[in-house]
């Protein structure tokens, strides 16, 4: 493997024709530290914003010993390039025989839900086992993200009372997860979306475990500049602490793009210019 000191040399020095994947193992790990440091709680890496086995055994050596997983597939990577990790199944639609293997096989005992249905799927497919940790995902706002997720996950809060209640009775430890979505450009996406998850444990009367904030955190693009992380942080530790369960439950969150946004970037070679456009040499239909 070539090193070099910065894209622009590379791209100086070997006039690559085909395209060139770069990678820099110490802004992930800078990445890492930061998140297991800063991080008021627990953080675990949104495996399906890079799946790189590389870049999953050096956030593992890192400081990130949990991973959010969102396929079998993911599952199995990480089990296999990080051994020692906690795994969370945080896709909250998932196949039977997806959970089953999951559990069994390699050891999942953190799965999230936003239904009933799915509630009962866990339940069967685990054989109904009393050490799982469930994480009932509740829909909240993506209006402060670049990319919404809002319709396609997440119960709708008039349904979360009776889906905290009926997971309460099953769960080792109950959890409350939401995703404000991606490339959240102001802290407020968090604080307003704890609102929700506030009136949904006064609501429910339940004793919850877990605080899942989920995804989101942003990282800087050309003309895309978010406030410091440190602010989102603030933002999340303080509408946590006016949580009625901050005193007993646990902090979590999901960042994904966050930790790998700066681990790799791609060289490619311009074929053709046209005013604005540009063709490169890479992508869907080359």
């Amino acid at each position: 493997m070539s090193k070099h000191h910065s894209a622009l040399g590379l791209a100086t020095a070997l006039r690559p024709v085909q395209p060139v994947t770069l990678t820099r193992p110490h802004a992930a790990a800078r990445a890492a530290r930061f998140f297991a440091e800063k991080f008021p709680g627990k953080s675990l890496y949104a495996v399906k914003a890079n799946p790189s086995p590389a870049l999953i055994a050096l956030l593992w050596d890192s400081g990130i010993t949990h991973f959010d997983t969102a396929s079998l597939a993911e599952v199995r990577l990480v089990r296999e390039n990080a051994p020692g990790a906690t795994l969370c199944f945080m896709h909250p639609v998932k196949a039977e025989e997806a959970i089953r293997e999951a559990y069994f096989d390699h050891g999942v005992r953190i799965f999230s839900l936003d239904s009933a249905e799915e509630l009962d799927k866990i339940v069967r497919a685990t054989q109904g086992a009393t050490d799982l940790t469930l994480c009932v995902r509740i829909r909240v706002s993506s209006d402060h993200s670049k990319l919404s997720l809002a319709s396609k996950f997440g119960a709708d809060p008039a349904d979360m009372k009776q889906l905290l209640i009926d997971t309460r009775q099953v769960a080792d430890a109950l959890g409350i997860c939401f995703h404000v979505g991606s490339q959240a450009m102001t802290p407020s996406a968090y604080t307003e979306a704890m609102e929700r998850v506030r009136a949904a444990i006064v609501g429910s009367g339940v004793t919850v475990d877990v605080v899942d904030v989920g995804g989101g955190f942003p990282s800087v693009y050309p003309g895309m500049e978010p406030p410091a992380l440190d602010s989102y942080f603030d933002a999340i530790q303080r509408a946590y602490e006016d949580l009625p369960v901050s005193y007993s439950s646990e902090l979590w969150c999901e960042p994904g793009r966050a930790l790998c946004a700066e681990y790799s970037s791609l060289i490619v070679r311009v074929e053709k210019r046209r005013g604005d456009e540009l063709y490169i040499n890479d992508g869907a239909y080359v």
